[in-house]
């Protein structure tokens, strides 16, 4: 300015002429001039303006995710503490009276003095009115069917990360309102069930500021469970720097619900819902080894439904299903918790009786118990709609020390077993 008052130019009349604003602070941040178009933008007057220290004004600054912009990034600051200049930075200036934002491309350039430190900083500015100002995002956002909630970057630590955002998809999820949950961490939707290593994954992505997808179990406000497929992604301030981290978040619960029933049903038989043919081997397998490692008996009882298709021909396999359910829960009764009652299918089921320890007359004392109630259980009247029927069962009895025989072979011989039983019983 010097060199323009020494031409004989009026300095400041040409840079009140300028469609550009002009805002001349101090080492201390003072503004020292500010020219017409900046006292425009800005909404103050010259009174209001010169000697004023950047946090003196009502009016705020944000970046572009329309959040307050830390003192320490002003850009004024920012140059006073790097002595570097900046240029292109898009920051918002709000002032509090409403809604509205002014967008602006700031410039900011040191002056040095004579022993080489910043003595004024000249920030320049012009309106910005590039169309992603104008776009209606946070509409968009809040009208979206996926869960978005936005935090701080740091603290990541308890009481951090803050939200600062959720959308109206994120309130009908939980049941919590934005305001319910803004300033706190997302820790409020989880519990201690919540599986460790997926927390971990998430806190070493979050750390190292980069993206992150996880299956997440959280928590509703009403305590109800529900499954999210988490996408969480950085964003960046104007300086590159992670400031926030959005978090993308799909219900994925009836999916889950699926998948466990489909699961289920791999294992499990659809009618009686007990442990199928594949689940039996696997337990017996692991029967097996243990009984080897440790001397120990175990018993394999392979039970028939006598005439039970003469039941299904005569009253109908609505009849039948129902004496099955039956049969099934009447097995589960009487027999412990640690055993295992199978179906094979049809009118078969199996019960594998282990841990039955090493002494053989104990073990078989306990298996003839458990016969005796399970042909008791099975020859009690059964209630089928309108139908009271009576049954009877034949069981085959396989009692084994040790794992020396595969499981298949096992069954088999408890089949043949159940089927010299009931030949006893017919010749009767």
């Amino acid at each position: 300015m010097e060199n323009i008052a020494d031409s004989g130019l009026d300095g400041l009349a040409l840079l009140d002429a300028l469609p550009v604003g002009v805002v001349v602070h101090g080492a201390d941040t003072r503004i020292l001039h500010a020219n017409a178009k900046a006292l425009q933008v800005l909404r103050l007057t010259a009174s209001q303006a010169l000697g004023k220290e950047a946090l003196d004004f009502e009016w705020r600054l944000v970046d572009t995710y329309r959040q307050p912009l830390p003192f320490e990034q002003f850009p004024v600051n920012r140059v006073l503490a790097t002595g570097c200049p900046l240029a292109g930075l898009l920051i918002g200036v709000a002032d509090g009276s409403g809604p509205d934002i002014a967008w602006l491309t700031v410039n900011a350039v040191p002056q040095f003095g004579p022993q080489g430190t910043v003595e004024r900083v000249l920030v320049t500015f012009t309106e910005n009115a590039h169309p992603r100002a104008d776009i209606p995002f946070k509409d968009i956002v809040d009208s979206a069917q996926d869960v978005i909630l936005i935090t701080e970057a740091s603290p990541l630590q308890e009481p951090g990360p803050r939200i600062v955002y959720a959308n109206h998809a994120f309130t009908r999820l939980t049941g919590f309102s934005e305001q319910d949950v803004v300033g706190k961490s997302p820790r409020i939707l989880q519990r201690s069930d919540a599986d460790p290593a997926v927390r971990a994954r998430i806190s070493v992505a979050l750390g190292a500021g980069q993206a992150v997808r996880e299956v997440i179990y959280n928590y509703a406000k009403t305590g109800e469970g529900y499954w999210l497929d988490m996408h969480i992604v950085p964003l960046k301030n104007p300086q590159g720097e992670v400031a926030y981290f959005a978090a993308i978040e799909r219900d994925i619960t009836a999916q889950k619900e699926r998948e466990d029933e489909l699961a289920h049903f791999a294992f499990h038989d659809a009618l009686t819902r007990l442990p199928n043919r594949r689940m039996l081997l696997d337990r017996l397998a692991h029967s097996l080894r243990t009984a080897r490692r440790s001397a120990s008996h175990l018993a394999v009882l392979f039970i028939d439904l006598n005439q039970f298709k003469l039941l299904n021909d005569t009253h109908g396999h609505e009849a039948g299903d129902l004496m099955l359910v039956e049969v099934a829960q009447r097995l589960k009764d009487r027999v412990r918790e640690s055993d295992t009652v199978a179906r094979l299918g049809g009118d078969e089921f199996v019960v594998l009786l282990s841990g039955l320890g090493p002494d053989a007359d104990l073990a078989q004392h306990h298996v003839a118990q458990v016969v005796d109630k399970l042909h008791a259980a099975l020859g009690e009247v059964y209630h089928l709609g309108n139908l009271a029927y009576t049954g009877s069962a034949s069981i085959g009895v396989k009692v084994v020390q040790g794992g020396d025989v595969e499981p298949d072979q096992l069954l088999k011989d408890a089949d043949e077993a159940m089927y010299g039983a009931k030949k006893r019983s017919t010749a009767r």
